[in-house]
């Protein structure tokens, strides 16, 4: 992993608006309720677990040894007999520092101690090494990675696989903190210190394997080397390679919303298909494919959302993207990382001395303990919300299955093992809201369930048993060494003062709202004095914000804009607002909600209209606005229109979005209407087109008004 910079979504604002940034619908991890019965719980589910088809599992889990370094802390001496009991099969020894040697060289003692550490939880070292700064801070050489070698077969250590590089499609990058930037680095610079390093390397152990490129995210293809080195990488050195590699963080902490990592599972499939299809378009398909890092998020948490790291949200995307990639058949998948403070979160395991295992740590310990070495298909029946993954167990005595209940309800499963001679009982189980579960049924009719929930974490406790028919018994609250839990709590640092209003307010003087428009230097302005109202435009990362007119009569917006693929995960929105232009906050709370005539087309897009209000907007932004968080964490909630807009004709333009409506906002989910301070349009593009989500909106909205 490399030090990113975090990737922009602040949104242009005028006259010292609140900019309003319009998120993804979050939804908090709701806590198990109470057991069900007659009457009193949902219907089961019935769902057909298969045993007819069975493939050998040639995936493994594996976990990336982080953070080591003293000037760090150390957080990984003592986490020994935690990692051991999730069986990894590889320890991949890497990461900036390890490519840089800062702010600590991985010399020959921290050698010895990696391996030391491997051989206690029983994983294979995947060691890197270096092209940007060896261990005495000068540039590397072919001969420094010879040097690597021959210090493991010198020592008897018997390193089986190597890797050479951290992420080199980032190399020149700007802007790190202590980077030693390559500009102009090409795929073809590092192939060539690829065939240098490898033929050194093999010159002393002709016997070990080279694991790469391990890219950080330019494996989209179809998009040159701005978004595509994977592919003249094996073109011009993928016969050096016995292992293919890439690294995978789909989200931004801030855009880690449970709904947002919920949908992942779909993209990451895609991703992985794509890739596998470079492997074959280039000649390398025989290859293995591996994930050698991998979280939901890259960067720092702020504001806790739905999914962030160390939630159970995380929690259950790890699970799915485990369960994804074993059906995928990649040759490992390595969690970034094993141990880091908790406002990263990304490791499965909290800091010394307590060393608190985090949800992700359970997504991996049940499929340690409860998946097998023989794969089943997708059982059959599964309801909306819920993912599974079964197997065989290694005595082939008894079936095995992992579940995802991403629904804020329980769900009740007959659960059915089909295939077999004498078909084992049927049990049936009520798993938790927003929670994992692993379910064990033997052939002899025996069967064991546990769920990792919402309670579990509060409590810093394991998987509970649970049995048939029930839910498990509440936790009790408490934590580790009064932490309140282990890992993150959703909503921690996201709460705004709601004692009073960050803002003085004024009664809406006239519902409309675009009337008496007129092109300006900034946009388009509406109204006048205490009805003014002006424009602005924003857009994702590597977006072209849309563009904004005024419409012939003067009550109206033209707004165009659409997404041209690559488009990068988390950065596919771009809208068009309205703020208002007092200093004051505007008081709505005689109306029901906001209406627009709407004309025009979205062209394959997504529209939502979201209303900004001052506990949701970024205090960066004005002295109205009330939310203290960083501001990508700040959003309005909002209301999906795309069917309304799709159906709106001459006759019947009017679309009614009423505040009751809208959700999803960031830190507060509802709107205010004693505060509004805008209103927006906002597009997304179409996800999982086989266009790459390009769309080509071109709409009015006019008579915009509060009813």
């Amino acid at each position: 992993m490399q030090v990113r910079r975090r990737r922009s979504v602040a949104l242009a604002g005028l006259l010292s608006a609140a900019v309003i940034s319009l998120g993804c619908n979050e939804g908090g991890v709701a806590p198990p309720t109470g057991a069900g019965g007659a009457g009193g719980g949902p219907a089961p589910t019935a769902v057909t677990i298969s045993t007819t088809t069975r493939t050998p599992r040639t995936t493994t889990w594996s976990v990336n040894y982080w953070d080591w370094m003293p000037d760090f802390g150390d957080a990984v001496t003592g986490t020994e007999s935690l990692v051991a009991a999730l069986r990894p099969a590889y320890l991949r020894v890497g990461g900036y520092n390890n490519d840089a040697n800062t702010p600590n060289a991985f010399d020959d003692t921290q050698f010895d101690a990696m391996v030391t550490y491997a051989r206690a939880v029983g994983a294979e070292p995947i060691v890197q090494v270096p092209l940007l700064a060896d261990a005495a801070g000068n540039p590397p050489t072919a001969d420094t990675a010879a040097a690597m070698v021959q210090y493991g077969v010198t020592q008897g250590y018997g390193i089986k696989y190597f890797s050479i590089g951290n992420e080199p499609d980032i190399y020149d990058t700007p802007g790190q903190p202590s980077w030693p930037q390559v500009m102009g680095y090409t795929p073809e610079d590092y192939c060539a210190a690829v065939s240098a390093d490898v033929a050194a390397m093999k010159a002393v152990d002709p016997t070990i394997k080279i694991v790469g490129p391990d890219l950080a995210y330019k494996y989209q293809a179809g998009g040159g080397t701005a978004t595509d080195w994977l592919t003249p990488i094996l073109e011009t050195c993928g016969d050096q390679f016995d292992v293919i590699s890439i690294h995978r963080y789909p989200f931004e902490s801030m855009m880690a919303t449970l709904p947002a990592v919920e949908a992942d599972p779909v993209q990451f499939r895609q991703v992985m298909t794509s890739v596998l299809g470079i492997l074959q378009q280039t000649g390398q398909g025989d290859k293995p494919l591996a994930l050698t890092e991998m979280n939901v998020a890259y960067d720092a948490t702020a504001c806790v959302l739905g999914g962030s790291p160390g939630t159970v949200g995380s929690a259950l995307w790890m699970a799915d993207i485990l369960g994804s990639a074993i059906e995928l058949q990649l040759w490992t998948s390595a969690v970034w990382d094993i141990s880091d403070p908790d406002d990263w979160s990304l490791g499965l395991i909290g800091l010394p001395p307590g060393h608190v295992p985090r949800p992700e740590y359970y997504a991996y310990l049940f499929y340690a303990e409860h998946f097998g070495p023989t794969v089943l298909p997708t059982p059959a029946g599964l309801p909306s919300g819920v993912s599974a993954y079964s197997s065989r167990d290694a005595g082939d005595d008894a079936t095995e299955i992992v579940l995802v209940n991403w629904n804020p309800k329980p769900v009740a499963l007959t659960l059915q093992v089909a295939g077999l001679k004498v078909p084992p009982a049927a049990p049936t189980y009520l798993f938790p809201a927003t929670s994992l579960a692993a379910v064990e049924i033997t052939d002899t009719s025996k069967s064991t369930a546990w769920v990792y929930g919402e309670d579990q974490r509060r409590a810093a406790a394991g998987p509970q048993l649970i049995a048939q028919g029930t839910a498990p018994a509440a936790s009790p609250d408490g934590g580790a060494a009064g932490s309140g839990g282990a890992g993150q709590a959703v909503g921690h640092n996201c709460s705004v003062d709601g004692a009073a209003p960050a803002c003085p307010t004024t009664p809406v003087v006239s519902q409309v709202i675009t009337t008496g428009g007129k092109a300006a230097t900034s946009g388009v302005m509406f109204g006048t004095g205490l009805n003014a109202w002006g424009s602005y435009t924003y857009a994702g990362s590597g977006q072209t914000a849309p563009t904004v007119g005024v419409t012939s009569d003067g009550n109206g917006l033209q707004i165009a804009g659409g997404f041209v693929p690559p488009i990068a995960a988390g950065n596919d929105y771009q809208g068009a607002g309205l703020f208002y232009g007092s200093s004051e906050c505007l008081d709505a709370t005689g109306m029901t909600g906001v209406e627009f005539d709407f004309s025009g087309t979205l062209g394959g897009c997504a529209l939502a209209l979201g209303i900004g209000f001052s506990g949701d907007s970024s205090t960066t932004d004005g002295t109205r606005a009330g939310c203290t968080a960083p501001a990508g964490m700040c959003y309005p909630p909002s209301a999906d229109v795309t069917a309304a807009a799709g159906s709106a004709t001459a006759a019947s333009p009017t679309i009614e979005v009423p505040f009751a409506s809208l959700g999803g906002g960031s830190p507060i989910s509802t709107v205010d209407p004693s505060t509004i301070v805008g209103v927006q349009w906002q597009l997304t593009s179409p996800s999982g087109a086989p266009d790459g989500g390009a769309c080509s909106a071109s709409f009015t909205v006019s008579n915009v008004k509060f009813y």
